[in-house]
């Protein structure tokens, strides 16, 4: 979970949604799907990235039949995982035990569940669209963040208003802020679609950056 300062309040554009509430279909152009919903009591944000009728969950995090209802007219290809914190892992073993898909995940994590491992740069094929993966320690060892045509899907690596929790750990913090650097080498149009809340963009944190390293969280 995060422990940030947000900004004030984005606007639904930004992805709000609510468990137990409709999913956030993104307009966008060409192949490219991009599906958000929130589950579990933590309002885990569970995403579902489709291409030509191919799909990749991000995040088995809980409630594994409202995952499975969002995906029952597509052919999901794999389940990507962001860490393997509890509130996101839930709903691991029985949509793969529904689905037949392999779970991928970085081995610094492990999962509940017999996983593939993802390394920094790794690339995923969902459809005719790539999905790379950029290992982001800090939040835990193994977190990672994955980039497809300008979407940015970070777990709790961040947030609206600053970097996931730490624990108040330095060297967590240190890493997790090396991590931050390598993301905002993203251009700003960049989405931002963390694991919980609302989304925010690379530009509209990044003038944000130093403040948080000089506060330590």
């Amino acid at each position: 979970m995060s422990d940030v300062t947000p900004h004030p309040p984005a606007t639904p554009a930004f992805g709000h949604v609510v468990r137990g509430g409709p999913a956030h279909r993104y307009a966008l152009e060409g192949p490219l799907q991009v599906v958000k919903f929130a589950v579990g009591e933590f309002d885990n944000n569970v995403y579902v990235v489709a291409c030509q009728g191919l799909a990749l969950i991000v995040d088995g995090a809980a409630e594994p039949e409202r995952i499975l209802g969002e995906v029952e007219d597509l052919d999901v290809i794999g389940i990507v995982q962001t860490h393997n914190h509890p509130d996101h892992v839930q709903a691991l073993a029985a949509i793969t035990e529904a689905l037949h898909v392999p779970v991928h995940a970085h081995p610094d994590d492990p999962m509940p569940v017999p996983a593939r491992p993802l390394a920094d740069g790794d690339v995923l094929r969902v459809g005719s669209v790539k999905v790379r993966v950029l290992h982001t320690p800090g939040h835990t060892p193994g977190s990672t963040c994955h980039l497809v045509d300008g979407f940015l899907f970070t777990g709790d690596t961040l947030f609206p208003g600053g970097p996931g929790n730490t624990m108040g750990n330095p060297a967590r913090f240190s890493r997790i802020m090396e991590s931050l650097d390598r993301l905002f080498e993203q251009p700003d149009h960049t989405r931002v679609c963390p694991g919980h809340g609302l989304d925010t963009t690379i530009g509209r944190e990044r003038p944000y950056v130093e403040a948080w390293r000089a506060r330590g969280w």
